[in-house]
């Protein structure tokens, strides 16, 4: 996924706060995604409803990637 908030982002966050304004800045949605926006891509990657996604990327990103 694209970055996501945790724990961890506010030391980061801290240690280089020009490169998280560019993170920020560089993210078509403007924000760092949520732990409840990626926890259900994970969630149904693991379960038996995903059976038939081989070889495929899902990219909860905030619109990072986009193809």
């Amino acid at each position: 996924p694209g970055p996501v908030a945790t724990d961890i982002v506010p030391i980061e966050a801290r240690a280089a706060p020009e490169q998280s304004e560019r993170v920020l800045e560089d993210l078509p949605i403007g924000r760092i995604g949520r732990v409840d926006e990626v926890a259900p891509s994970a969630v149904f990657l693991a379960s038996d409803d995903s059976t038939y996604y081989v070889g495929q990327t899902l990219g909860p990103n905030g619109g990072d990637v986009m193809l």
